[in-house]
């Protein structure tokens, strides 16, 4: 996640929208002019963001909170979609603000003093202000009401051409009038449009992809396309990405052995430490770890290139099976892998040995390697509970009386283990796919029948011709 944020600046899985960005650039331009409090501040944006939610009802694109508008409004609750509370549009002070401060920061739109929004270091466009401004201006006067979204047709997300498009794709591909001069830009800005860069090259070169993430895995994690394409092997971040994608399946390998464990718990209403150890060792093979690896698919291709083996091996296999084997993969990976992409592999502190991270799966493997795949999986599980147990005592809290709390869905009484809930078995987000559909709001890209299309603009834009 660490690497992730680093690879995608200003981009967050929750900030998909781009009018927000917008509207939040000209709030605080106009908030800095007039000196508006953080109360003001509060208040207009609370008012202009039910404004989005109303005026994008029923467009191919939802606003934020739209459903909970739309119902507020179907139950004649017009005066209090934009008042502070549970019952508002948003039950969070500062409504989707919260989620769009952080990456409004590092795009340099917005800065925050004591509360009240003020400009940041990249100007408002003045196209961008005077979009806004009757908007503002009428939310700081009152409450929107259905009534008055008439004249703001041209701020629903799908409005595709609104004048804070051109500025919104400048700032985002880091670029003016078309053209990148990397002088002009921070760093967080040059590594944003690098990022864009490469899943822009990658849907060019997968354009039947079903997925932004899945282009980027076929073009970038594996083979030889980061070495030979003239776009992706200028671009050194693309390594960076190789090295994130391919610690991620082993990020994703635990998560869904942990769910997968918590579930068998669930399931039989609690079981001990023993019937853990049954349930895993009928998921895997009866042959020796070096055995079963000795059958698995090759981590490297002819070339020395990494090799979809994760994928592979989960034919013929259970899924326990398949996650220990991308374990076990990732923990052979973490020595095949060199420069950028190990680095982005190991992490951000790659000399600090965690718990369950590829060194742990290394170590592991030595140790087990002779074993039957029984005893390695039994380890795992022991690794698991005893992580759990770990970050629960992290989280440990006392109440407003004194008693601890844990904050954890599996609980230990006397070698008996019971589930508060079952734990959830997605993966981490890359956040690629948010970033594909923020190229497609912004006329970089566009979804058809038979997978990803890169536009003409985004090709000159960021430079994508081969």
């Amino acid at each position: 996640m660490g690497m992730v944020d680093t690879l995608v600046p200003g981009v967050s899985t929750l900030t998909t929208l781009v009018r927000y960005y917008s509207l939040y650039w000209a709030l605080a331009d106009v908030a800095g002019r007039r000196e508006w409090d953080a109360s003001m501040c509060q208040t207009v944006l609370r008012r202009s963001e039910v404004a989005l939610a109303l005026v994008s009802r029923g467009k191919t694109i939802a606003a934020h909170g739209a459903d909970r508008v739309e119902a507020m409004v179907g139950r004649g609750q017009i005066d209090e979609l934009a008042e502070i509370g549970r019952a508002s549009y948003s039950p969070r002070p500062w409504g989707f603000w919260s989620q769009y401060n952080g990456p409004s920061a590092v795009l340099g739109t917005v800065t925050v003093d004591s509360s009240a929004l003020r400009p940041g270091s990249r100007e408002c466009p003045p196209v961008v202000r005077e979009m806004f401004r009757p908007l503002l201006e009428l939310a700081h006067d009152r409450p929107i009401h259905p009534d008055d979204v008439a004249d703001f047709s041209g701020l629903a997300m799908d409005a595709n051409e609104a004048w804070d498009l051109e500025p919104l794709r400048d700032l985002i591909t880091a670029s003016r009038d078309g053209r990148h001069d990397p002088e002009d830009w921070t760093g967080n800005d040059r590594t944003r449009r690098s990022t864009l860069r490469v899943l822009a090259r990658s849907a060019m070169l997968q354009p039947g992809a079903s997925s932004w993430s899945e282009a980027l895995h076929d073009c970038v994690a594996y083979g030889n396309r980061i070495r030979t394409d003239p776009v992706l092997s200028a671009e050194d971040r693309a390594e960076a990405w190789r090295g994130t994608l391919l610690r991620r399946l082993s990020v994703g390998a635990w998560r869904r052995l942990w769910a997968a464990l918590v579930e068998q718990v669930i399931t039989h209403g609690s079981a001990t430490k023993d019937d853990l150890y049954q349930w895993i060792s009928a998921e895997v093979p009866a042959m020796t770890v070096r055995a079963f690896l000795a059958e698995c698919p090759s981590l490297v291709d002819a070339a020395g290139e990494p090799s979809p083996a994760e994928r592979q091996v989960r034919d013929g296999h259970t899924a326990v099976t398949a996650d220990l084997a991308a374990l076990l993969f990732g923990g052979q990976r973490k020595n095949q892998l060199t420069g950028r992409s190990q680095a982005a592999f190991l992490g951000r502190y790659p000399e600090r040995k965690q718990f369950l991270d590829p060194h742990w799966v290394a170590y592991r493997h030595r140790e087990h390697e002779g074993q039957p795949m029984a005893e390695l999986a039994r380890a795992f599980v022991d690794d698991m509970l005893a992580q759990s147990r770990r970050v629960a005592l992290r989280k440990l809290r006392l109440d407003a009386q004194g008693r601890m709390k844990l904050f954890t869905k599996l609980h230990e009484r006397n070698g008996q283990y019971y589930a508060a809930g079952t734990e959830g078995a997605g993966n981490v987000g890359l956040r690629v796919d948010q970033f594909g559909f923020i190229a497609r709001q912004l006329g970089l890209a566009e979804r058809s029948d038979t997978g990803l299309v890169i536009t003409p603009l985004a090709a000159q834009v960021l430079e994508l011709a081969a």
